[in-house]
C-alpha cells in the first residue's frame, strides 16, 4: 500500500521563492498527500502567497519561539502521514521524480530517514559551489554506524523521515543548528538506517552577504560545541582558511569561473572561518600560550636522568 506523504516547508520571508517551490510540488510524478508550511514571522508577503493556495496547510509560530528543531516538531505533530518530507522553501527539485526517489528507500522498514543531493544554483558563488559539489557526491550511501561521524550526515533542507521514527525521537528544540545531524546520530543509535539518495536532487545554495556567512557558521559551531564539545584554535582556523582559499583558487581556475573571485575568496573565507572560530574566543587566544608555557614548565621540571 502506498504510504501517505506530507511535505513540510519552513518559511520566514520566503516570498521570492515560495510560490515556485509550491508549484514544483504539484508537478511531481509522485504527488504528495499533503503540504504543510510552518512560518515563523514572515513580513514580506510569504503568508499571503501561501494563503492563496487553499490546499496548503499554514501553521505559524512566533519568531522568538523559533528554533529549527521546534518548527520541525510543530509540523510533524500536525500530520499523520507515514513519511514527512522536510524541504527548504528555496530548494527546487531538479526533476519530476525527486519525491519518488526520496520516498522509494522506505520500502525497507528499517530505514528511518533519506536525504537527497543538493545541487548549487547556477549563479552560486564559486566558494559556495565548491563546498556543495565536494560535500554531495553522486554515489548512494547506506549509513548505519552512530559512532562514525560521516554516518551522522543528514540535511533537513532535502530529506524524508519515517514519522514513527520521529515519534520515538523528535528533533532537539534547543540546538541553534545541526538538529538534523543530532537526530541522525540518535536514530542510528536505535539501530535504524539512513540513506543518501543522490537521485532525489534539489537546487539549493545560498549567496549570502558576508555578515550572514559569519552568522551561519557561528550558529553551526555553537551547535557542534553542544554536541561534540567542538573547539577551534587559532592554528586550526588559520589552517582551515588557508586550505579553503587554495582549494577555491584551484576550483576557480580549473572551472573557468570569474577570476574576480581569486580576490574575493580570501575575504569570503575570512568571515566563514571567523564564524567557526568566534565561539571559541577568547580562550583560543590564550590556549596556545598556555600550552607552550605548560610544555616549557614540564621540560624544566623533568628530573635529571628521567626520560623526556
Amino acid at each position: 500500500m502506498k504510504p501517505k506523504v506530507s511535505i513540510l516547508i519552513r518559511t520566514k520571508n520566503e516570498a521570492k521563492d515560495i510560490a515556485k517551490t509550491l508549484d514544483l510540488m504539484i508537478e511531481q510524478s509522485l504527488q504528495p498527500d499533503e503540504i504543510i508550511v510552518v512560518d515563523s514571522g514572515s513580513t514580506d508577503g510569504t503568508i499571503e502567497l501561501v494563503k492563496q493556495r487553499p490546499a496548503v496547510r499554514l501553521l505559524t509560530m512566533l519568531p522568538e519561539d523559533f528554533t529549527f528543531g521546534r518548527s520541525l516538531n510543530l509540523g510533524f505533530a500536525a500530520t499523520s502521514a507515514d513519511i514527512v518530507v522536510a524541504l527548504s522553501a528555496h530548494a527546487f527539485p531538479c526533476d519530476h521524480d525527486w519525491l519518488k526517489h526520496l520516498v522509494l528507500p522506505f520500502a525497507d522498514p528499517n530505514v528511518a530517514g533519506v536525504y537527497g543531493k543538493q545541487v548549487p544554483h547556477p549563479d552560486a558563488y564559486p566558494p559556495v559551489e565548491r563546498d556543495y559539489c565536494s560535500f554531495y557526491s553522486d554515489q548512494p550511501r547506506v549509513q548505519t554506524n552512530p559512532n562514525e561521524l560521516s554516518d551522522r550526515v543528514f540535511s533537513n533542507a532535502n530529506a524524508a523521515i519515517r514519522r514513527q521514527c520521529w515519534e520515538k525521537r523528535p528533533f532537539n528544540e534547543v540546538l541553534s543548528g545541526c538538529e538534523d545531524v543530532e537526530w541522525a546520530w540518535a536514530i542510528l543509535a536505535l539501530g535504524k538506517k539512513i540513506i543518501y539518495a543522490p537521485e532525489a536532487a534539489v537546487y539549493h545554495s545560498h549567496n549570502e552577504p558576508l555578515r550572514q556567512v559569519y552568522k551561519r557558521t557561528y550558529r553551526e559551531t555553537l551547535a557542534l560545541q553542544a554536541l561534540y564539545g567542538y573547539d577551534t584554535g587559532l592554528r586550526d582556523a588559520w589552517k582551515s582558511w588557508h586550505q579553503s582559499v587554495l582549494a577555491d583558487w584551484q576550483f576557480i581556475l580549473k572551472s573557468g569561473k570569474d577570476r574576480q573571485w581569486l580576490l574575493r575568496s580570501p575575504l569570503y573565507r575570512l568571515f566563514w572561518t571567523y564564524g567557526y572560530l568566534s565561539p571559541s574566543l577568547p580562550a583560543a587566544l590564550w590556549k596556545p600560550l598556555y600550552k607552550q608555557w605548560q610544555r616549557q614548565w614540564t621540560r624544566g621540571t623533568t628530573p635529571k636522568g628521567a626520560s623526556s
